[in-house]
């Protein structure tokens, strides 16, 4: 059970703790229950998952959640029972008719139109199979497909967003600091990135990265809450010693000017040289508009400017 404030007070150790210290207890105590539960609820799931692939023989994918992942199963499932019928109708009446030609060769009364017949049956039967099969294949792949590239274009915009406050040292090259940030960012898109709900109950999605046994890597310097990809890619720089002690630092509540658009109309970003700009000028112009970084609406509004200019801004160094 999570330590509440009425915990705290009605023990002499902790009575006498500021509101502010308790509050972090709360928090912090309320933040470990809830990776405790998400252990227990991934090992229920991980039994599910085995339980689905043995019998439906469909892989999951990598970062797909348990019930996602159910509902494909049946929808594929359904698929071949709805948009594969024709072909399956095909195959069932190749299958009915071959059997019946051997059955007239077996008791004898075989002849050569007959044999003819029962040889196109079969090269038939090879042909329509052979079509369903192929048909299912490239669907799944390009359903696998699209989940990725959906998927990319968010991790695109997270760690552009990432990197926008980054200050390097000042006596280091800007080929240096874009080989060095690159390296940075690969190496936190490895620990296996997915977007989970931020337990707000808005049905909010947030990055989180997971260490090597799965578990959810959580900053024990915000209340174990989960490492955002900002977090991560400073802690690997500040590893390196490349940064500038005086981070700019970027938030919620942050200044914003009235650059790069206004109430209304669309965001210019025509003549940006670096992905970070872009960030730079769209979080200015979304502050603008009265949207905080911290609510869904700016990360909506966010993810579909950059979906928007995804051509472009793929095009350019992040840094």
């Amino acid at each position: 059970m999570a330590l509440t404030n009425e915990l705290l007070n009605a023990n002499a150790a902790t009575a006498a703790l500021t509101d502010e210290q308790k509050a972090a207890i709360v928090e912090m105590s309320q933040n470990d229950e809830t990776a405790l539960i998400g252990q227990k609820t991934g090992e229920i799931y991980g039994g599910l998952d085995a339980d689905i692939l043995a019998a439906s023989g469909i892989a999951k994918n990598g970062t797909e959640k348990t019930y996602d992942y159910a509902k494909r199963v049946i929808g594929e499932i359904k698929g071949q029972a709805g948009n594969a019928a024709q072909l399956q109708g095909q195959v069932a009446e190749l299958t009915k008719e071959k059997a019946r030609l051997e059955k007239v060769i077996a008791d004898g009364g075989a002849d050569a139109e007959t044999k003819k017949a029962l040889a196109q049956a079969k090269a038939d039967l090879a042909n329509v199979t052979k079509e369903y099969t192929d048909l299912k294949t490239k669907y799944d792949a390009s359903e696998s497909d699209h989940a990725k590239q959906m998927m990319d274009v968010r991790m695109e915009g997270e760690f552009a967003r990432a990197t926008a406050g980054l200050k390097f040292k000042a006596d280091l090259p800007q080929a240096v600091q874009s080989v060095i940030l690159e390296q940075a960012i690969a190496k936190v898109k490895a620990m296996s990135p997915e977007f989970i709900d931020d337990g707000s109950g808005k049905g909010t999605k947030v990055l989180a990265f997971k260490d090597s046994t799965g578990a959810i890597m959580r900053n024990p310097e915000t209340n174990l809450k989960p490492y955002s990809a900002a977090e991560l890619v400073a802690k690997e720089l500040q590893t390196m010693g490349v940064l500038d002690s005086g981070r700019k630092a970027t938030g919620a509540g942050s200044e914003g000017g009235t650059e790069g658009g206004g109430n209304d109309g669309a965001i210019d970003l025509s003549g940006i040289k670096t992905q970070s700009e872009a960030t730079e000028i769209i979080t200015k112009a979304l502050l603008a508009r009265g949207l905080t970084m911290a609510s869904p609406d700016y990360q909506k509004a966010f993810d579909t400017i950059w979906t928007e200019n995804a051509t472009v801004l793929k095009a350019l160094p992040i840094k």
